[in-house]
């Protein structure tokens, strides 16, 4: 049994970086390697990528991947999350369509093979999902341990909510017609100090093919041709300050 304390020691993060870590460090402490969290503030919004609030530890090349195809859209878990409240435990049974099963099927590849899904349904309309991920096989061992640990990880999920809306709170964008992520806004303001893709990497934690990922999303999003026209449009709609 985890201690409740070290799940209420998530409100006490100041930074985003420092909370994302002991949110990923206490997955693992339930012998999950990954750990995948995505909040959609806004019920009004589209329930596409770039209007959630997302924090990941998945490998990036199958996080852009999922991401730029839009999986979720077949991605059986995401449809759990929508219209139950209830965890659900990964099973071969849960991706037995033709795309569902080729998509998990290229997800084990990436090391996203075995794991507990849980709904986020906000008192304001939030609408998320927590993903707790093994490498392992999702045999009938692996269904009882997840069982087994349901309880501590709701409650572990409630905490992780709880304490993310402090930071979706900051993330979210000034400007109406345009929606920045959190870890966009990120970039633009590592870049707008001079700092290339590998450094701005290395400060978020992430790797310079995610941080390339994210300014792609921001040039489609400012309708812009470059990373430095994008930072001074950043400035202009007043969302980062320049430096």
């Amino acid at each position: 049994m985890k201690s409740i304390e070290q799940f209420a020691d998530l409100l006490c993060h100041g930074t985003v970086e420092g909370w994302r870590n002991q949110v990923f460090k206490l997955g693992r402490d339930f012998g999950y390697e990954q750990t995948r969290l995505a909040i959609l503030p806004d019920p009004n919004a589209p329930m596409e990528a770039e209007y959630a609030f997302q924090h990941s530890n998945y490998s990036a090349d199958w996080l852009n991947k999922y991401t730029e195809e839009k999986m979720h859209h077949i991605d059986p878990t995401f449809a759990h999350c929508i219209s139950k409240s209830i965890p659900q435990i990964w099973s071969p049974e849960i991706f037995t369509s033709r795309k569902p099963r080729e998509m998990y099927e290229e997800a084990c590849g990436y090391g996203v093979r075995a794991g507990l899904t849980l709904p986020i349904h906000g008192a304001r309309g939030e609408l998320g999902i927590v993903c707790f991920v093994s490498d392992i096989k999702p045999c009938r061992h692996f269904q009882r341990e997840a069982a087994l640990y349901i309880p501590e990880l709701s409650c572990l999920r409630d905490y992780i909510f709880e304490s993310s809306l402090q930071f979706i709170k900051h993330a979210s964008p000034t400007n109406k017609n345009i929606h920045v992520t959190h870890r966009e806004l990120e970039c633009l303001k590592w870049s707008a100090t001079g700092k290339n893709s590998w450094e701005i990497g290395y400060l978020l934690n992430c790797s310079e093919a995610t941080v390339n990922f994210h300014f792609k999303n921001i040039r489609r999003k400012f309708n812009t041709r470059s990373r430095q026209q994008a930072v001074v449009r950043a400035i202009n709609l007043g969302l980062i300050n320049p430096s």
